[in-house]
């Protein structure tokens, strides 16, 4: 009984020797595990948490964009001191042109900033047709495991939504400075390195091309607007001036109609002149030769303008019939033409479409917006082969060990 005992108690320091004789074997094992944990790292195709920064365009491709900027922001304060002109008439006058014209006159051009570049890519980014076409174009999803196209796109629809767009924030939530704050990133779990960074090349490229199109489409259409708003106030100031000087004909054949019945009665009444009812009338008479007919007719004076006589009636009726130029006497002629030359002289479309045909809108070179740096895109995976390394190094000896004892323990029993 005695013995049984003694067979059955664990000796530590023989199992050390054991295993210090054997060190070989465990050693071998060891590295048998590391080597195919090591093997299987390489093979298996990890998936990868890709990180890519959106950078603005620099301060050398922005100086593209001076001279333009330069003619948009002289535009903007001349029509917001025409808005403020505009807003002080209407407190002092009901007249609903000049409403109309303080609408039509708002500005309707943003200047070239990088902030407003990075919004549009970012815009285009986030509206995900470019996203959806690459994913297509490279393949992201095997489109031969779908019976139906519906259910590949729901498939599309639904690895898109996993690409993530990361603002410009510090980790308290702050807004960054005014450089980095436009640094947006976007982030993707990828087990392809390299087609990932084909589809940020292909997108980058597309996006830019999107924005530009955009940019040609808006200022085409803005300057094409304005162009046909101008048309249509020229057309209205030209037609005030017809008006005018219509008013001007029937205002004068008026009150020649009123002279020459004056000097009808005045011939009758034998009165040729009468220079004391002249100068008496002349300190108080408030007929207005400009208005109508009907506030001539209502036009009250102390004497009645026969008594001027017919003399100096038939001299008035003489110069109103042969004035050398009629428009000098129309009321407002000249405020309007002042006007009409105003807008015939503003050359601000023009010299916007030359402008323009110098930066990267209209020329022939790429536009570029932003840029995406596919180059130095961050990977980051949940397993890493040093990882790897020592877990598998961490089995292999505690299966060696664990050989090496149930060898020793079987070999003793023969």
């Amino acid at each position: 009984m005695k013995k049984r005992i003694e067979s059955d108690e664990i000796d530590l320091i023989e199992i050390i020797i054991n295993i210090w004789k054997n060190k070989l074997k465990v050693a071998a094992i060891t590295l048998f595990f590391i080597t195919l944990s090591t093997s299987l790292y390489f093979i298996k195709k990890h998936e990868y948490i890709a990180r890519t920064e959106i950078q603005p365009i620099s301060i050398f491709e922005l100086e593209k964009y001076r001279e333009l900027n330069s003619l948009i922001k002289k535009y903007q304060d001349y029509q917001i001191n025409q808005n403020n002109l505009n807003n002080q008439n209407n407190q002092n006058s009901q007249n609903s042109q000049n409403s109309q014209n303080s609408q039509n006159s708002q500005y309707r051009f943003d200047q070239i900033q990088r902030n407003y570049l990075v919004s549009l890519f970012i815009e285009a980014l986030i509206r995900g047709e470019v996203l959806k076409n690459a994913f297509k174009e490279f393949e992201i999803i095997d489109q031969e495991k779908f019976e139906n196209v519906n259910d590949y796109l729901d498939e599309i629809e639904k690895e898109t939504s996993k690409v993530n767009l990361l603002q410009p924030f510090n980790i308290d939530g702050s807004i960054k400075d005014e450089e980095i704050k436009l640094n947006w990133t976007i982030e993707y779990s990828t087990k392809n390195i390299e087609k990932w960074e084909e589809i940020l090349k292909y997108i980058n490229k597309k996006i830019n091309n999107e924005v530009k199109k955009y940019l040609v489409s808006f200022f085409d259409y803005n300057i094409q607007d304005l162009r046909s708003i101008k048309s249509y106030e020229l057309q209205d100031i030209k037609n005030k001036i017809k008006f005018a000087k219509d008013d001007y004909e029937i205002e004068t054949s008026n009150k020649l109609s009123f002279l020459k019945e004056q000097a009808a009665i005045a011939r009758k009444m034998k009165i040729a002149s009468n220079l004391d009812i002249i100068n008496s009338t002349l300190q108080v008479e408030v007929l207005e030769y400009n208005k109508s007919s009907t506030v001539i007719s209502n036009t009250q004076t102390t004497n009645p303008y026969y008594l001027r006589g017919f003399e100096v009636i038939d001299k008035e009726i003489e110069l109103i019939e042969n004035r050398p130029n009629k428009d000098a006497f129309t009321k407002g002629l000249l405020d309007l033409e002042k006007e009409k030359r105003k807008l015939e002289e503003n050359k601000f479309l023009e010299r916007l479409e030359l402008k323009l045909s110098n930066t990267p809108i209209k020329n022939d070179n790429d536009l570029v917006a932003a840029n995406i740096k596919f180059q130095g895109t961050q990977y980051q995976t949940s397993s890493n082969l040093i990882n790897t390394i020592l877990i598998a190094g961490i089995i292999g000896v505690i299966f060696g060990i664990f050989y090496v004892l149930i060898s020793s323990a079987i070999n003793k029993r023969k």
